[in-house]
């Protein structure tokens, strides 16, 4: 092992986190309260939307927003192949069906020019997932959706902050989803929200996280006990002030990453769109297998060993996941049951199925010092497969 280590996330608290914290612990009010209800506030006013709703975590987020819209069992959305599996698995929670498209072969996000393949007469919605913090393409996503009736709920989990064409992720489709887990751009520990411009939708929110109870005593409708708590506010609320400053660092540090490695030909940086504002939830680089007799994994683990931790995630389309490829109502019947047949589909998708499990993600998160950097640039240019 080496000996200096580089991580590739770590959540960053400061002053202001703590005495939020120590002021909700003083009050004994621990459950959804003030904090909450300002980190919503604080929020929405960020992303330049109405309203946000906050929730326990980002796939709780998703799940919310299909019942407030009114997914019905059998109904179809349509998602990336690749992703994180509760974009898919939220749907299938809500009674639905999730219909993989593949991705574009540049951004990784959902490839708008499948989405033709992809729709059938149940279909409902559209789930972008602006993956690794760049955000989809948006203008033909919402396009097709205006014109086929559907939603567009943004998965934007890795992306706060992100832009495309000067408008904030998340206020761009009906609804927008994002996760606080404590990896990501900034954190509650753990924890979710919701943004929308329709009053309507966010009421709806608000009673389905909590019971679907207007009141203490009245339940409405079928409910969940999804709430954020006021210690999870807390630390956010504290934390989207520092956003911005947290996103300038990871955006200087991925930038540098991508100029400084652009010349190895093993080591292949995503692209980045002239027209968005990144948030580099991850520095993607895509690992050149037939250039360097290595796979993605086999980098990961190596570079590990030298010191240098990685993100590679996603290394399996999400068709061929057992809890999609073993179950009934993967693009054909409904209920979501076990199957014990052999695969009732063929689904081998050509963009993911060129690049999953190639994809690594290097260290940026803001707490590293450009000395940690340079070893990072240091460590992958004087990798050599020979000596692994």
């Amino acid at each position: 092992m080496a000996d200096r280590y580089v991580s590739v996330a770590e959540p960053i608290l400061g002053e202001a986190e703590h005495e939020n914290v120590n002021e909700v612990l003083d009050s004994g009010r621990f459950l959804q309260g003030p904090m909450v209800e300002e980190f919503e506030k604080k929020w929405a006013n960020y992303v330049g939307t109405d309203y946000a709703v906050a929730v326990s975590n980002g796939t709780t987020a998703i799940q919310l927003v299909l019942k407030a819209l009114g997914l019905e069992p059998g109904e179809e959305v349509i998602v990336p192949s690749l992703t994180f599996g509760s974009t898919a698995t939220a749907v299938v929670h809500q009674g639905g069906v999730p219909v993989f498209a593949d991705i574009d072969r540049e951004l990784y996000t959902l490839d708008h020019t499948d989405l033709e393949r992809c729709l059938t007469d149940e279909a409902f919605a559209i789930m972008p997932v602006h993956l690794y913090g760049h955000p989809a393409e948006m203008d033909e996503i919402c396009e097709f959706a205006d014109r086929h009736d559907l939603y567009v709920i943004e998965d934007a989990a890795q992306a706060h902050g992100a832009s495309y064409k000067n408008q904030k992720v998340g206020s761009i489709g009906n609804v927008g989803c994002f996760s606080f887990y404590a990896t990501k751009n900034i954190t509650t520990g753990e924890g979710g929200i919701v943004t929308t411009d329709n009053k309507a939708i966010a009421e709806n929110l608000r009673m389905l996280r909590s019971h679907g109870m207007a009141d203490r005593d009245t339940h409405i409708t079928l409910g969940y006990n999804y709430r954020m708590s006021d210690l999870n506010g807390a630390i956010g609320t504290a934390q989207v002030d520092r956003l911005d400053g947290f996103n300038e660092r990871r955006r200087e540090m991925s930038e540098y990453l991508l100029t400084e490695l652009d010349d190895l030909d093993w080591l292949e940086p995503a692209a980045v769109r002239s027209y968005v504002d990144h948030a580099y939830f991850w520095a993607p680089f895509e690992v050149q297998e037939d250039k360097i007799g290595m796979t993605g994994k086999e980098v990961w683990a190596e570079l590990r060993e030298r010191g240098v931790e990685t993100r590679h995630r996603y290394n399996m389309p999400l068709y061929d996941q057992p809890v999609f490829a073993d179950h009934r109502g993967f693009n054909s019947e409904f209920p979501w049951s076990a199957n014990p047949n052999d695969h009732d589909y063929d689904l081998s998708l050509p963009n993911v199925e060129k690049i999953v499990g190639s994809m690594i993600g290097l260290p940026n998160h803001p707490g590293l010092e450009n000395e940690d950097i340079e070893y990072v640039i240091e460590t992958i240019r004087a990798f050599d497969p020979e000596d692994s």
